[in-house]
């Protein structure tokens, strides 16, 4: 029926083709050359906190309570080789560097050793006496701030190069500016490497110039629509640096993956009548614009199930994914036919190389490495099945993480400033956990509030592995409750610098207050996540005083422990979700309830396989010089469920490819395994050069982009290669000559047929 319905409109495209390649000029001309440049500059790191979560609370409350910990409050690392701190020479490149900041349109004030008085300078110091930190304020917002500092930090390394100093400023805008300025880096290498490979495979599978640009154009135009589409819900909302990453990546590789199915159907049915156009369109949209339909709004649902998730940028992520695929499904429906209309014949113009000898006479390689497959299906199965669950052995260590400093490259500003100010001050004091308590105005000037919050700071210094408590009592140790509300109620008392310090930690109603646990363990280490559920578990609920007060436990290890935890919760759903969707796609295409079973069964195995090579390479560092990206020891927290959806989507968009053809075949009256062989011989070269294609792309985007991206982009090279090869040249046809006729079972269809197996020349003849 749809098959039908398909192959009408691909004849009425034909008819209709010079409108529709008009429509699509007009449409790349607006969304590509307006708006797709545009989008990059709207996007954003933020989207990384779950809403009303104790992290997040804790990170709202300060933003708003605490101005000189506002979302653009940031830090000022500067380490002077050749000068200790409190020395002239200090002293006069310290200024310089300050002079240089202040000089910036978007900076209000810097705050340094300079500043501070003399009991106080020793705090603004580390390391052998040769690293000194400030506090930078901006005078933007934090998503202006974001495009801004890479060239404020670029600048800022220019004049401290030219001191003979390091010099960086630090924190969450600064971060995700710079993974900006990296991610666009990284997809411009990204393009570079994998544009070669591409062509290179395309003249080999379609050995002509014109049948081979035909995907790269399908690709480049839908991108382009997309990515215009993309710009106007990036002026709506926010979203993340990572949507036009993931976007590009399936782009690239699904755009030509569709317009190699439908180029290859179209040139076969060329073969059989070259003389008629219009049926050749029509019969390749009925046949391959089905597979390429079902295929889409499969990654389309897919990806729908993560809209659900609370986390902002993976749903971002999917936003990017459904609105290129929507384009591409559009464009393989409508632009390809018009083009193959237009071109007719003369796609098979300016052949490069000998063209192949046809293939589909039932002698060809695939035909036979098939049917020797399927003469021997258990030990097929049997060890392909092994070799699957021995690759997915290592997914049982699985960790994800948040994102932190260290998906940046080492040669980074921003990394390269934490570093330095982990050595010289700690490892925590970068990401120490937050405590806010939130009260009424003035509680926290109240003796029992003081000795509360002093009760407080004792149980969490007898923890292990903290090195520092720091709050406001701090500042002021050895003076009595009275003598510290005198001092902050009249605060000419005080000294202006040491109030600004104190500031930091108490907020200007003296209602809220933070208090900052620094320990010597890195952010993500197991260590620092107990000591976040202890604080959360154990400290705070013991401290009974505290019931009057709001109390978030924040900070960078809180926030990741969060995010993680919340896509935890979210990935089963969503592969129930995703394992449904899958099933009513393959039932409705082949109106068989074994099918389905089965590609949703082979897809875990390929999923978990996937798992395991991932934390082989990334987290035990198998990898680690290969993709240069450190000492990390994590998968990052949305990887997993990202590349759930998108590995579910892909096989079951090759399983439609194939299973379409065989089940051609199986309709036309061959046997099961006759129809096996031959779908498979088929369709394999254009699986095998499609997923050449796919792991080039993804691949390329593993040593281009930053680590997030890397691990993405490693992943789905990994999935499809294991797909396009393990499952779907070995598993696939074990599996359906060992289930024979009961493949194409369906209630109600009657009584299963069993057929001899004919010689391929009498069925061919």
């Amino acid at each position: 029926m749809i098959s039908r319905i398909l192959e009408r409109w691909g004849r009425f495209v034909h008819r209709t083709r010079w409108i529709v390649l008009a429509a699509w000029v007009v449409l790349a001309a607006v969304f590509g050359g307006l708006y797709a440049g545009k989008l990059g500059p709207l996007l954003t790191g933020g989207g990384w906190s779950v809403p009303d979560s104790g992290s997040y609370m804790a990170y709202r409350t300060i933003a708003e309570k605490f101005e000189s910990r506002s979302d653009t409050s940031l830090t000022l690392v500067v380490k002077d080789p050749r000068h200790e701190a409190g020395s002239e020479g200090f002293t006069r490149n310290l200024q310089a560097i300050r002079d240089a900041l202040l000089g910036e349109e978007a900076v209000a004030s810097v705050y340094s050793r300079l500043d501070a008085p003399e009991p106080l300078k020793a705090q603004f110091t580390g390391g052998a006496g040769n690293v000194a930190i400030g506090f930078v304020e901006l005078n933007i917002d934090e998503g202006f701030a974001q495009k801004e500092l890479p060239g404020i930090q670029s600048r800022l390394a220019e004049t401290a190069e030219a001191l003979g100093v390091e010099a960086a400023i630090l924190g969450a805008p600064a971060m995700w500016g710079e993974v900006s300025k990296v991610s666009q880096e990284g997809l411009s290498r990204a393009h570079l490497y994998a544009i070669p490979v591409i062509l290179i495979v395309l003249f080999l599978v379609f050995r002509s110039v014109v049948s081979s640009f035909m995907p790269l154009a399908l690709a480049g135009s839908s991108l382009a629509v997309a990515l215009g589409i993309l710009y106007f819900f990036a002026r709506q909302a926010e979203h993340s640096v990572f949507i036009m990453e993931a976007s590009m990546m399936l782009g690239i590789g699904l755009g030509i993956d569709f317009a190699l199915i439908f180029v290859s159907r179209f040139r076969e049915e060329l073969a059989q009548d070259s003389r008629n156009i219009a049926r050749a369109v029509g019969r390749t949209v009925g046949t391959a614009g089905h597979a390429i339909l079902f295929s889409g709004l499969t990654i389309m649902g897919a990806m729908c199930a993560l809209l659900t998730v609370e986390i902002a940028a993976v749903r971002s992520m999917a936003l990017g994914v459904i609105v290129t695929v929507f384009v591409l499904l559009l464009a393989g429906l409508s632009l390809l036919p018009a083009a193959a209309a237009i071109l007719g014949t003369k796609i098979n113009a300016w052949r490069i190389l000998p063209a192949k000898t046809a293939s589909g006479s039932g002698s060809g390689r695939w035909y036979r490495l098939t049917h020797a497959i399927m003469r021997r299906p258990v030990p097929g199965l049997a060890g392909s099945v092994i070799a699957l669950v021995l690759l997915a052995w290592p997914a049982l260590e699985l960790r994800t993480s948040a994102a932190d400093v260290r998906m940046l490259p080492e040669d980074s500003p921003v990394r390269r400033g934490v570093e330095t100010l982990q050595e010289a001050f700690g490892l925590g004091t970068a990401s120490p956990v937050q405590i806010v308590l939130e009260g009424e105005p003035g509680a926290w000037l109240a003796p029992d509030g003081q000795a509360l919050l002093e009760r407080l700071a004792g149980r969490l210094e007898s923890l292990d592995g903290v090195d520092a408590v720091t709050h406001y009592l701090t500042h002021l140790q050895g003076m009595d409750a009275d003598t510290v509300r005198t001092l902050l109620t009249d605060r000419d008392r005080l000294d202006p610098a040491v109030l600004r310090m104190i500031h930091r930690y108490i907020s200007a109603d003296h209602g809220t207050v933070i208090v900052d646990v620094v320990s010597h363990r890195h952010a993500f280490s197991g260590e620092m996540q107990e000591l976040v559920l202890k604080i959360r578990d154990e400290v705070l609920p013991a401290e009974a005083g505290l019931g009057a007060f709001n109390v978030y436990v924040g900070g960078q290890t809180a926030e990741g422990m969060d995010v993680s935890d919340s896509l935890r919760r979210s990935l089963v759903p969503v592969i129930l979700f995703t394992m449904g969707l899958t099933f009513a796609v393959l039932l409705a295409t082949f109106r068989s309830l074994v099918l389905p079973f089965k590609a949703i069964l082979l897809n875990l195995l390929s999923l978990g396989a996937t798992y395991g090579v991932l934390v082989v390479t990334f987290e035990w560092g198998w990898g680690r010089e290969l993709f240069g990206f450190g000492d990390f020891g994590h998968i990052q927290n949305f990887v997993p469920i990202l590349l759930l959806g998108l590995l579910f989507s892909l096989s079951t968009d090759y399983e439609v490819f194939l299973l379409t053809r065989v089940k051609e075949e199986y309709d036309g009256g061959r046997s099961n395994e006759e129809s096996v062989a031959h779908g498979l011989e088929r369709t394999a070269p254009m699986i095998s050069g499609a997923a050449a294609i796919m792991v080039a792309v993804f691949i390329s985007f593993a040593f281009a982009g930053i680590l997030p991206m890397q691990q993405l982009g490693f992943g789905m090279a990994v999935a499809i290669a294991l797909d396009a090869t393990i499952v779907r040249l070995v598993l696939v046809p074990s599996a359906m000559k060992l289930l024979g006729d009961w493949n194409w079972w369906f209630p109600g269809s009657g009584r299963l047929r069993g057929r001899t197996v004919q010689p391929a020349a009498a069925r061919d003849n």
